[in-house]
């Protein structure tokens, strides 16, 4: 149970600070779950959840940096 309840703190953490990426990151989790699960026995679909998963997470790491830097800009100018 301790296990269950310093998870949610963590995953609430990472909500609090970054909200974007953290829910992107959880639903990415969910898809590929979800994918995984539906594929059943077709192992040349399940393998592509992992891919997919690195792939979107990445693309939101991405997106977030780049509205930090266009924030950041915006603060430079000013």
């Amino acid at each position: 149970m301790e296990f269950l309840k310093r998870s949610w703190e963590e995953v609430f953490g990472l909500v609090v600070e970054d909200g974007s990426i953290a829910l992107g990151a959880i639903g990415a989790v969910i898809a590929a779950g979800l994918i995984a699960w539906l594929a059943g026995d077709n192992q040349d679909v399940r393998n592509m959840a992992g891919p997919l998963l690195m792939m979107v997470i990445l693309a939101l790491v991405l997106v977030n940096v780049y509205v930090a830097g266009k924030n950041a800009a915006r603060k430079r100018m000013r």
